[in-house]
């Protein structure tokens, strides 16, 4: 190795072994093709979720002004006892970050969908509240939403799909870690 003058040595980037390069390409094929084979399904799952998303979004924003995050938030929050929760509570329940919430709060609070104060119960918390532009918001998205949903997806699924799906997410969703042992056994 050579020196860039200031007694440092220059660090070369790895290189393959091109002796085992088509026996990795080989090997990486093979674990490719397992790959695609064995999460085909789980692809497509992924593939609807985010076409369904997506139309969601972009329906929710132009008929609405309406991020889908914040109809999502504000949903939430009417679902909640006085139509308030800690933000540490809302959080858990969209599943972002503690950073990505606040973010978020900032902007529905400007826009004047919420309010963010200090909670009564726990002075270094915040506590969040539905205004009343927030609820006349949800509810003027909501009926869209509900057509929206049914189109894309409740509507192109048979009864006998609908119960299928229900039963499989269900399953899906009963435990928090997945035991990856019994999922091999059957």
């Amino acid at each position: 190795m050579t020196s860039k003058g200031r007694n440092e040595p220059v660090r070369q980037s790895p290189r393959p072994d091109h002796a085992r390069s088509p026996e990795v390409a080989g090997e990486l094929e093979e674990a490719l093709a397992r790959l695609n084979y064995q999460t085909s399904l789980w692809q497509s799952f992924l593939a609807a979720h985010r076409q369904i998303v997506e139309q969601l979004a972009d329906e929710m924003l132009r008929e609405h002004q309406l991020p889908l995050e914040w109809f999502d938030v504000l949903v939430h929050l009417v679902d909640l006892p006085g139509m308030r929760a800690h933000q540490k509570t809302l959080r858990d329940r969209v599943l972002l970050s503690e950073s990505g919430v606040s973010r978020l709060l900032v902007r529905m609070e400007k826009a004047g969908l919420i309010t963010r104060s200090t909670a009564d119960d726990d002075r270094r918390s915040i506590e969040i509240a539905v205004t009343d532009d927030g609820r006349a918001a949800l509810l003027a998205a909501i009926e869209s939403h509900l057509e929206l949903v049914a189109s894309l997806f409740s509507d192109r699924l048979t009864a006998t799909d609908q119960a299928a799906l229900s039963w499989v997410l269900s399953r899906l969703l009963a435990s928090a870690k997945p035991d990856c042992d019994a999922s091999r056994e059957e």
